[in-house]
């Protein structure tokens, strides 16, 4: 309670849903993503991007996803659609303070920076005013969170406290800091980072976006398989190193037998490898120095198949 919170990543990289479903999460007491939720909590939502019926169409679908129903949320997540209203700046963060304080809420949150900020974004002393006007808010006893996007140009260069556009002012003012950004080598996943102040440092992980086609369900989900490798302006000319893929592998395989084509398959989905690059890795793992993975083949009349599965595993004698 009373921390600031900020959410930074590119555009197209769905930082709006990122909120969202941490927010939905909360107000229903679920785990996001890798992270408990003790219980649930008030949420005051604050959207002034797109159309309130686009806005509630996201939230039904990402519940679905998330299995959960309007009576896991009971009256916790209240939204204010604001788009178009002119609500920006200092006195705007006041209004809606006071328009909210009746639901006393929790978390106060600001989709996206830009709209609520009043003033030029490079201005150091226009960025100070709106993050006063949430320090205001926070004093009432509430967390404030809020979406902001990334400079131009490739954000897997900069340090994580050197994300966000315009001043720096904001990213020496949060307490956290969750920052999004794009895979190195598969283009469906997406490396989280944190930055906590007040907290034990977090490890950087890996999320998917999945969709449900049947339900038109969709939110985020861990990808442990994938090596949270981020992308750099320097992605294409460095190649990491094939043990770096072995988790990944071993992840799949999980001491079972498995076909090798159906291995090759999900594993090129996992770690984003190219088909030539898959046959160096295999190549490589089961290579007699190294002995990581197995294989055997089946031949005969008609039968030409082909499995593979875990040898020997780092650290083995």
């Amino acid at each position: 309670v009373g921390d600031k919170i900020a959410i930074i990543a590119p555009s197209k990289m769905k930082k709006s849903f990122f909120m969202l479903q941490m927010l939905i999460c909360i107000a229903a007491g679920r785990d996001f993503l890798r992270w408990k939720v003790p219980k649930p909590r008030r949420i005051a939502h604050v959207q002034l991007e797109i159309q309130s019926n686009h806005f509630h169409e996201r939230v039904i679908n990402m519940a679905k996803a998330l299995n959960i129903e309007p009576s896991d949320l009971e009256d916790r997540f209240h939204v204010s659609n604001c788009r178009g209203l002119g609500i920006e700046g200092p006195e705007g963060v006041e209004l809606i303070g006071q328009a909210i304080e009746r639901y006393h809420p929790e978390i106060v949150s600001f989709d996206p920076l830009y709209k609520i900020a009043a003033g030029a974004e490079n201005a150091i002393e226009d960025g100070k005013k709106i993050l006063a006007a949430f320090d205001n808010l926070a004093r009432k006893g509430v967390a404030v969170s809020y979406v902001h996007h990334d400079a131009k140009g490739a954000s897997g260069d900069r340090d994580i406290r050197d994300r966000g556009a315009g001043s720096n002012v904001i990213s020496r003012d949060y307490d956290v800091c969750f920052t999004l950004t794009q895979h190195a080598t598969n283009p469906d996943a997406t490396v989280v980072e944190m930055i906590v102040r007040n907290y034990k440092p977090q490890e950087l992980f890996t999320i998917v976006w999945v969709e449900d086609k049947e339900t038109g369900g969709y939110c985020f989900k861990e990808e442990p398989g994938i090596i949270p490798m981020k992308k750099t302006s320097r992605t294409k000319k460095q190649v990491p190193p094939l043990s770096d893929y072995l988790p990944t592998a071993l992840s799949i395989l999980e001491n079972e037998e498995m076909g090798i084509t159906v291995f090759k398959e999900t594993f090129k989905q996992k770690s984003g490898l190219s088909n030539s690059r898959i046959l160096e890795f295999i190549t490589w793992a089961t290579a007699e120095t190294n002995g990581f993975l197995v294989t055997r083949g089946e031949r005969g009349r008609g039968k030409n198949k082909k499995w593979i599965n875990i040898g020997r595993r780092i650290g083995d004698d």
